[in-house]
């Protein structure tokens, strides 16, 4: 039997690249832990896979055919840009994508866990998160902003960062990850 290959539209290809955005740069930051170079890498890799669209298979998932692209393309940089010494070695790098890979499924469980937990939280403490992690806001600033000491906001912080990982430790648990 001969396995005729799916065409997809660009409409479709571009949802399924929205979706594993994130999913790219995370990937590629385990392998080229400078953000600016795996922001180009990822760059670059949307860019070959919309020239080489029409050559995926829609019968077969889309994420590992994005991944390979990923990291070849994080090889290429790294061969390109001489960083071997400065940062790991080719086979480090190999190892660390097929680890990446092997933990894919309780990678997502633990983003999944981590977003319903932040969902529960109170609006100020998601608010604190957002202006500290999201927009990478100073601890310091964000104290003067409130009028609050740097001690201070660094407990809030602390006791929100620990009501997550109690959340997130339980909800794994319930689902059979930990």
């Amino acid at each position: 039997m001969v396995n005729v290959r799916q065409p997809i539209s660009s409409e479709d290809f571009a949802a399924l690249y929205s979706k594993c955005h994130l999913d790219l740069l995370r990937y590629v930051l385990t392998l080229l832990p400078d953000r600016a170079l795996a922001e180009d890498v990822v760059q670059e890799t949307a860019r070959l896979l919309w020239q080489k669209f029409d050559e995926f298979d829609s019968a077969l998932p889309f994420w590992p055919w994005a991944r390979k692209f990923a990291y070849l393309e994080v090889l290429k940089v790294r061969k390109r840009a001489a960083v071997h010494a400065k940062y790991f070695s080719d086979e480090l790098v190999e190892q660390l994508a097929e680890d990446r890979a092997a933990q894919e499924q309780e990678l997502t469980a633990q983003r999944e866990a981590l977003a319903g937990c932040l969902n529960k939280l109170d609006a100020p403490a998601r608010a604190l998160l957002i202006e500290r992690y999201g927009r990478e806001v100073a601890l310091h600033e964000l104290a003067r902003q409130q009028g609050k000491s740097a001690n201070a906001l660094y407990l809030t912080m602390h006791r929100i960062r620990q009501k997550l990982v109690e959340c997130v430790n339980r909800t794994l648990r319930r689902e059979g990850w930990a």
